[in-house]
């Protein structure tokens, strides 16, 4: 009986004890419960600590420190509490907060699977018609994405460009010149402001960068600027020290030579009294995207456009709307060589990071859907500024990790490459045929089919170089023309072109007895009716004839030396009176037109191939 009452008498002394603890333990707990509501964290802090050195049962002192360190960023703290919080919570209806933080963080690291499980629970527990439900939604599409983006990865391996390039703290938005032979970029050390530089390769190796030009860089900011293919035309961003708009505006400067322009503000059509920046141009100049913060847009930073009118004239900015931009941040747009693949940034799609690059197609103004470019080109950390070289072999961009941004390259794979139109480069002279002295010329770039225009670009007034921009497939002509010249016109099946090409154009200034061949005048076999694919060149002569009031002109046509004799002479002189007919017809007088035919008697070339007879069978025009 002693033993029995002296066991009873422990029990309730244990009971009493745990009790207290309890208690007391509950106390703390209320304390730091009292401190959060308060918003005085660290009295909370140190309440909940003391509560947890007696007790750990209740599901909501984990998750109210989970809160606070999540206000603190300290994320390894605030995982540790939410996951005590969500491993308390056999129901799993309780404290969603902690499954959404737990499903966004699995998610940032790509932990697919752990984002799936707790971002389902929040999304099963919460209410279908607020924001955050949308934004659960989303990020189980960016869960499933990453799964299959995964377990399907790109064959790229992207490295560091040269160490010379990446030689400050922070190098990103890099261009290239479609000859590959330039590479101009944006480059800051941490304590420095921004400023464009350039390098350029000598013997397949990049040389030390430089700054672009004193009338670009100054000692403000500086950067995220494009260029035309040929680097001719630059469009950057400088956000003060120029008068401007709004924050940040965009600015052209041209290249004559070795020297730039003064910049010059793009003007009310292109700024806005807000951010805006990072421009992408077309190939040609003639058209601008760039990312802005201006109203009336999809949502915050939205991807704009601006093209030139037929007088050069930057026309209004149009939002390129829902199908690209989102109700958050569309940044860093790059339209490639070709004119039509668009690469952008965005953190308001489905995909595998903060901002993901994606590209999608512009056509009409209109763009098809936007594709994620997958992994390992996405990744957890930002990916922006997306640089692909015009024959579509490389692409450059940055990667902002860890305090330091650098510059990427890789080849593009095969998957990637079969969604970009391949485009090639012509690069070269314009010279006076005699002379050789450099012309600054215009060049235009015609379809053959359509009879559109596809790009126009200049000769460099000092030096007479240019460079300009093929299409991956069709046929084209491209026509070189200067004041007092005729008209060059070189045509070009870019389908049947595997490599890009260098050709100087010598130019026949308009004088007397000066002789040139229209190389795209086109007949049917043994015909003499004009084919329609011949209206472009025929339009440009009819051109050259009513600004030249004066000059007078034969046209001739010869055959090769196939057939009879008498039917070639025929022949001949039909299908230059169909020249001489176009042209009367188009409004210029007879009077000053001579046509004559001179069947095989005048061969340019021997007629020993094919090739040969087909330089014979011309048309010619003579200045009399």
């Amino acid at each position: 009986m002693k033993f029995l009452n002296r066991l009873l008498f422990l029990f309730f002394l244990f009971s009493n004890q745990i009790f207290a603890q309890d208690k007391k333990a509950l106390q703390f707990f209320e304390k730091g419960k009292k401190d959060f509501m308060e918003r005085n964290y660290e009295s909370a802090v140190n309440n909940f600590n003391k509560y947890f050195e007696k007790d750990s049962s209740l599901q909501e002192a984990h998750f109210r420190m989970g809160q606070i360190y999540e206000s603190y960023k300290n994320q390894p703290k605030a995982t540790f509490f939410y996951k005590n919080t969500v491993a308390k919570d056999s129901a799993k209806v309780n404290f969603v907060q902690a499954y959404t933080y737990l499903g966004s963080r699995a998610l940032e690291k790509h932990e697919f699977e752990d984002a799936k499980k707790y971002l389902t629970v929040s999304l099963q527990n919460t209410n279908k018609n607020s924001i955050i439900y949308q934004q659960l939604l989303k990020q189980l599409k960016s869960v499933e994405f990453g799964l299959e983006a995964i377990a399907h990865p790109l064959n790229i391996k992207p490295e560091p460009i040269e160490p010379i390039i990446n030689f400050k703290d922070k190098q990103y938005f890099p261009v290239l010149t479609a000859d590959n032979q330039t590479i101009i970029f944006t480059a800051r050390g941490n304590e420095e402001d921004e400023n464009i530089y350039f390098s350029v390769k000598k013997n397949e190796t990049w040389t030390a960068p430089k700054s672009i030009a004193s009338e670009i860089n100054t000692p403000y900011n500086e950067g995220t600027c494009s260029i035309s293919a040929d680097g001719k035309i630059m469009v950057f961003t400088s956000c003060e020290g120029r008068e401007g708009f709004g924050s940040c505006d965009l600015f052209i400067t041209k290249r004559e030579g070795d020297q730039w322009s003064t910049p010059k503000n793009l003007g009310e059509n292109v700024n806005s009294k807000f951010w805006d920046s990072q421009p992408s141009l077309s190939s040609d100049g003639s058209k601008l995207f760039f990312s802005s913060e201006r109203p009336f847009g999809q949502g915050k930073k939205d991807i704009w456009m601006s093209q030139q009118d037929e007088n050069g004239h930057w026309m209004k900015a149009i939002n390129l709307g829902p199908g690209i931009n989102t109700n958050l941040d569309e940044v860093s747009p790059f339209i490639h060589a070709n004119g039509f693949s668009l690469f952008y940034s965005s953190n308001g799609k489905p995909g595998l990071g903060k901002f993901d690059i994606y590209l999608t197609t512009i056509k009409n103004l209109k763009s098809l859907e936007s594709v994620n470019l997958g992994y390992p080109i996405n990744t957890p950390d930002d990916e922006l500024s997306l640089f692909i070289t015009a024959d579509g072999q490389s692409a450059y961009y940055s990667v902002d990790k860890d305090n330091s941004v650098k510059l990427f390259k890789f080849t593009i794979p095969v998957e990637l490459s079969d969604k970009i139109d391949r485009t090639f480069y012509l690069k070269g002279y314009v010279l006076d045929q005699k002379t050789q002295k450099p012309l600054y010329s215009s060049i235009e770039l015609v379809n053959t089919v359509t009879g559109q225009k596809v790009s126009k670009f200049l000769s460099d007034p000092i030096t007479g170089d240019y460079m300009v921009i093929l299409p991956g497939d069709g046929e084209y002509v491209m026509y070189v023309e200067t004041p007092n010249y005729f008209f060059k016109s070189v045509k070009f099946d870019f389908s049947r072109k595997t490599s890009s090409n260098q050709l100087d154009i010598h130019m026949q200034k308009i004088e007397k007895d000066a002789i040139e061949v229209l190389q795209n005048i086109f007949f049917d076999s043994g015909s003499s009716i004009l084919r329609k694919e011949s209206d472009i060149e025929l339009n440009k002569l009819k051109d050259i004839l009513s600004k030249n009031q004066t000059l007078k002109v034969e046209i001739s046509g010869h055959t090769d030396d196939v057939g009879n004799d008498a039917f070639n002479l025929d022949l001949s002189k039909k299908r230059a009176n169909s020249v001489v007919d176009f042209l009367v017809n188009a409004g210029i007088g007879k009077e000053r037109i001579n046509a004559k035919g001179f069947g095989e008697t005048l061969p340019k070339v021997k007629n020993d191939s094919e090739e040969n007879r087909q330089l014979n069978r011309r048309i010619e025009l003579k200045f009399l």
